[in-house]
């Protein structure tokens, strides 16, 4: 198969097809996007205005969920999902269409509320990427860059301090998940690749690594390399954290 991946520095699904392709060692070229330009791009390289996209033999395909499914029937070994009729089937769809459509877009509104305070701490994130303009060149538009990507994310400080609070819930549901062996086993699924991208992603923020570090949600990471870029600790105000229990 002739495959070309498209992709945006550090996009977490865009992570989850990556780790797919590698974990179903399908050989791939993957093109890196310099952020926004994937408006006009992607329609015309790979039918859409998103990221991840895939040209596989001239196929166009878009969407993590979509791309996924189709790599599961050009090679079923191993397989991304429980057989149907399994009776974990059906959940694991369930985990993976929450992890893409509820907690996806949960560190998209809260890195690009952070990049508007630090526009700068997105080139950290392309530090590995093969994008087609030199990071000089890049610098000045950073911060216009941010305030696109905050418009197209409808990131806002009340969305991301909203996301914050909803955060430790989801964690509990991710948390539970793995308990109860719907994901976090020894070959991934889906469902693990679709929320371990988001966890390392949320991660690579400072103030919110605390949040994670120590919960099972965090052993997701280990399907990922780590990613390199960061947003530092105290970029975001310490007025949206909950405060920490007092020791009796």
């Amino acid at each position: 198969m002739n495959v070309r991946l498209y992709v945006l520095p550090a996009s977490h699904p865009c992570a989850a097809v990556e780790a797919a392709l590698r974990l179903k060692d399908i050989e791939f070229e993957r093109v890196d996007l310099i952020p926004m330009t994937q408006l006009l791009i992607g329609p015309l390289r790979y039918g859409g205005p998103t990221v991840p996209g895939v040209r596989i033999d001239g196929e166009k395909l878009v969407g993590s969920r979509t791309i996924m499914r189709r790599l599961d029937e050009l090679a079923p070994a191993p397989p991304l999902l429980p057989p149907p009729g399994d009776e974990r089937y059906a959940p694991v769809l369930e985990a993976e269409r929450w992890g893409d459509e509820v907690l996806q877009s949960v560190p998209r509104r809260i890195i690009d509320v952070a990049f508007l305070r630090r526009p700068h701490a997105m080139l950290s994130y392309a530090v590995d990427a093969k994008l087609p303009m030199p990071r000089a060149l890049m610098s000045p538009a950073a911060p216009l860059t941010a305030k696109l990507m905050a418009f197209r994310n409808k990131a806002r400080d009340a969305s991301a301090r909203a996301d914050i609070a909803a955060l430790p819930g989801q964690l509990d549901r991710v948390d539970r998940w793995i308990a109860e062996g719907l994901i976090g086993g020894e070959q991934p699924n889906a469902a693990d690749l679709q929320i371990g991208s988001t966890i390392r992603l949320l991660m690579s923020i400072g103030d919110i690594r605390p949040l994670i570090a120590d919960r099972p949600a965090a052993t997701l990471t280990k399907w990922f390399p780590p990613l390199i870029g960061g947003i530092e600790a105290g970029v975001l105000p310490a007025e949206w954290f909950p405060a920490a229990p007092v020791a009796a």
